[in-house]
């Protein structure tokens, strides 16, 4: 299982939000691609870039960020305001490795085709509250069930989902280990775990639920220093690089 320390830009600033709330930002870096360097010399070989900016405005406005944190060496993985082809091809030209489509995924079913038959890297970003998907930067609720739209998905040619509970992001309360739970037994595709670690606690959890829980975004918790990203990596059975 892999740690992915997250970098949220917003206003050209690695933040953090509490339940994707845009009236409650925490400045952690004035710099994002400072921020990436301190989580590479801490082992990190993957970082999970979100535009804020982009998700709220439909359009990412950050490129040039994640370009510069790509070209440190990392891997990135990276989301906000991709919602068109032109755009997902923009982000792997800026040197990324995934690309996470969010609101596309309800709204645009050909886009999420396409740039699947075109890309391997591609990861469906499910986003919930009280077990339905919500798009537009957490702001709309849809009547989409995330079972139901995972498995549509799938028919699409997703073959990664990232899944965040929107109640438990940036709110260090410990992980919907259930929702979790869940979703092993009824999907085959690789999860990608986020939203609520504050414990390392919560890391060995979901290591216990097996290899189907591929990787682990953390956000606050590192940021707060509850814990380090070295104690992070050795949580999951990883050697700190």
């Amino acid at each position: 299982m892999n740690i992915l320390p997250a970098i949220d830009i917003l206003d050209g600033k690695a933040v953090r939000l509490r339940q994707g709330r845009l009236d409650a930002v925490t400045v952690y870096n004035n710099d994002p691609v400072d921020q990436a360097r301190r989580f590479m010399d801490s082992g990190a070989e993957w970082i999970h870039v979100v535009d804020l900016d982009g998700a709220v405005l439909g359009e990412p406005k950050n490129i040039d960020i994640v370009r510069q944190i790509a070209d440190l060496g990392v891997t990135v993985q990276t989301g906000g305001g991709i919602r068109t082809m032109s755009t997902v091809d923009r982000m792997f030209d800026a040197g990324v490795e995934r690309v996470v489509l969010g609101t596309a995924l309800v709204k645009e079913p050909q886009l999420v085709a396409e740039a699947c038959e075109k890309y391997t890297g591609i990861v469906a970003g499910i986003d919930a509250r009280d077990g339905r998907v919500a798009v537009e930067g957490w702001r709309e609720g849809t009547d989409h069930g995330v079972l139901e739209l995972i498995m549509e998905l799938e028919l699409l040619g997703v073959r990664r989902v990232a899944y965040t509970d929107i109640s438990k992001d940036g709110m260090q309360c410990g992980i919907n280990y259930g929702a979790y739970r869940a979703l092993t037994t009824q999907i085959s595709i690789p999860i990608i775990a986020s939203g609520g670690v504050s414990s390392l606690d919560d890391v060995h959890d979901l290591r216990n639920l097996g290899p189907q829980i591929e990787s682990v975004i953390i956000g606050r918790a590192l940021y707060e220093k509850v814990f380090t990203l070295e104690e992070a990596i050795a949580a999951t059975g990883g050697d700190v690089a």
